[in-house]
C-alpha cells in the first residue's frame, strides 16, 4: 500500500480505479463514495482519436464534469438521433 496519501481522480475508468485501488487502501479514504458505471453485458468499441482532438476533448469533458467517454457517447448519439 501507498504510503502517502494522494487525491482520489474526480474521473477515472474501471481499470484506472482497478490500478488506483491496487495502490492505496480504502482506509485512508474513510469519508469518500466511490461511484462506477458498470453495464453488464455491455459491448464497448475503442476507436483511434487524434491526440490533439482527443486534448480537447479531455478539456470539453472536464469543463462538462463528466468522462470522455461519456461525452463522445452523448455527442455520437445527438448527431445520430439527429439525422
Amino acid at each position: 500500500m501507498a504510503s502517502k496519501k494522494k487525491p482520489i481522480p474526480d474521473d477515472m475508468t474501471i481499470d484506472q480505479a482497478s490500478d488506483f485501488w491496487d495502490n492505496h487502501s480504502v482506509a485512508d479514504y474513510p469519508s469518500h463514495v466511490i461511484q462506477l458505471e458498470y453495464i453488464p453485458g455491455g459491448h464497448t468499441t475503442f476507436i483511434a482519436i487524434e491526440n490533439d482532438l482527443l486534448f480537447l476533448l479531455e478539456k470539453q469533458a472536464k469543463e462538462h464534469g463528466v468522462s470522455v467517454e461519456a461525452l463522445v457517447n452523448s455527442w455520437i448519439q445527438e448527431r445520430l438521433t439527429a439525422l
